[in-house]
């Protein structure tokens, strides 16, 4: 296993860890980590908020639909990666919905009915579906041509050390 690979994995069973010891802010911020990391690998060359979002449309939401944006998930990622609250410049603009999640064997609708009485600005997301879309686009991400791209190859060499493409198609299988 190279680099790469082994730090993706250590993401992927730190989200694990995470939800088993029902710890919401370090699994938000791992999930939007793991998606902010792919975006760089994919499109290093344009804007970290449209990456980000490309990101999503091309492989998250190809896969899964959640009842947010790429916009609404940029500015959570925003949030909690940088505040550690529920609240962005993005949402503060009104330019993103906030995200209020839930957890475990709770029910997103129960969550969406009391929101919807609220004044602000909100959106529900249940935090197994974000993270179910995750998977699904990352599998699609790892098994796409993008990754036997020259640029996205050098990127991936430059921050984790030789990949072959053998290597991509062995860690991808690990998803199915």
């Amino acid at each position: 296993m190279n680099n790469f690979e082994r730090n993706i994995q250590q993401m992927f069973d730190g989200i694990d860890l995470c939800l088993k010891q029902k710890l919401q802010f370090p699994t938000l911020a791992l999930i939007y980590t793991i998606i902010d990391n792919f975006a760089y690998t994919a499109y290093r060359d344009i804007s970290v908020e449209k990456r980000y979002k490309k990101w999503i449309i091309e492989y998250m939401f190809k896969e899964k639909k959640l009842n947010v944006t790429p916009m609404d998930l940029y500015s959570a990622r925003c949030a909690i990666i940088h505040t550690l609250t529920p609240n962005s410049r993005k949402s503060n603009d009104k330019q993103a919905f906030v995200i209020v999640y839930t957890w475990g064997n709770k029910d997103v609708e129960i969550l969406e009915k009391s929101i919807t009485n609220s004044n602000e600005d909100l959106k529900a997301l249940h935090i197994n579906d974000l993270y179910d879309c995750l998977i699904l686009g990352t599998t699609k991400f790892l098994a796409s041509d993008i990754l036997k791209d020259e640029n996205c190859i050098k990127r991936i060499n430059e921050h984790y050390g030789t990949i072959s493409e053998e290597n991509l198609i062995n860690y991808n299988n690990h998803f199915k």
